[in-house]
Order: structure tokens, then sequence, then C-alpha cells
């Protein structure tokens, strides 16, 4: 028989307020294959730097080291969004604090994020956000790990804007959670 999902989300109560961790979802497969096209990258980006300075030097002025320049600014960018997705898959998590006056969303682990803090009084429909899902190679996509971009399980409005975070998050564990919050009379 299939045991009931716990859900991943873990809820910490401090002493103005509580926090949500939200590890994202790990898919080994993923994992294990990024880590060893990352090693097949470095070999690429040691081979074309090795062309690059020769270049320089003096002692290859061929046309295919001004192709390999350019190819290797392409190939660098690459290895970087695949490191940036392979680090939030081992060691990333979302935080998300709610006190007596601000909600913070932070993410540990992800290269480049800057925590965000919003003014809870000015946090309106504060909800669950129904995401279309789509189910790829890789497994169900419903969590960002390729780009941390934020499309997560709860949304709120915030000014003229839409902030969504609870990313990976299942619908049910969202409910959950909705009701953990609604219950701690952070949001209304």
């Amino acid at each position: 028989m299939e045991q009931p999902y716990n859900g991943r989300a873990t809820v910490s109560d401090a002493r103005r307020g509580f926090s949500i961790e939200i590890p994202p979802k790990r898919n080994w497969f993923v994992i294990i294959f990024m880590t060893g096209w990352l090693g097949g990258w470095l070999m690429g980006e040691i081979f074309a730097l090795g062309t690059i300075f020769r270049a320089i030097h003096g002692q290859d002025t061929s046309f295919g080291s001004f192709f390999v320049l350019f190819w290797l600014i392409a190939w660098t960018a690459g290895g970087f969004f695949a490191f940036k997705s392979l680090l939030w898959m081992i060691a990333g998590k979302e935080i998300i604090i709610f006190n007596d006056d601000a909600l913070t969303v932070d993410k540990k682990g992800a290269l480049f994020y800057t925590r965000k803090t919003y003014n809870l009084r000015e946090v309106k429909n504060f909800d669950i956000n129904i995401i279309s899902r789509f189910n790829g190679p890789f497994g169900n996509n419903n969590s960002s790990s390729w780009t941390l971009n934020g499309e997560g399980i709860f949304k709120f409005d915030y000014g003229l804007k839409t902030i969504k975070m609870g990313e990976g998050l299942d619908e049910a564990e969202g409910r959950y959670l909705l009701e953990v919050i609604k219950n701690k009379s952070f949001i209304k």
C-alpha cells in the first residue's frame, strides 16, 4: 500500500513569528548527469582557453581562434547556469519568514539571489497559485531548479505586482501551509 506523503517543508516557530523552509526537489538522475556534464564542460573550457591564449601570444592567428572566442562566451554562460542549477539542487533551500511587520523570502544556496523583504501590511490576496504543470523527460517540472524564476505555490499582490514563492511544493502541501499561515494570524 502506498504511504501518505508527509511533505518537504518544515515550519519553525520563532519569538516574533515563524519560518517555512522548503528544500528543492532533488532528482538524482539529473544531479549525477549534470555533474558528469560539468566535467566534460570543464575540459571544453580548458581547451578553448588554451586556443585563446595561443592566439593572444601570436602562435595562432587563424579565423578558428576568433570563432573559439565567441563560442567560449556562450559555453561559459551555459556552464554557469548548469552549475547554478546543480548547486541549488544539492544545497539550496527557500526560506519564508513571517514576523510582526515583514515577510522575507530568501533562497540559501542560490547564486546571485538577493533576499527580498515585504511590508506585511502591504501584502494583499495571499493565496495558492495554481500552476500549470509540465511532465517532461526528467519528471514533474513544478520545481524551477533550472531558472529559480519564482514560480511557486503561493502568490500575493504587493502593490501592482504579483509575487510568487514556495517553489516545487505540491498543491496539497501548499493548502496545508496556507492554513498554518492563516492560523498564526500573519495573513488575513
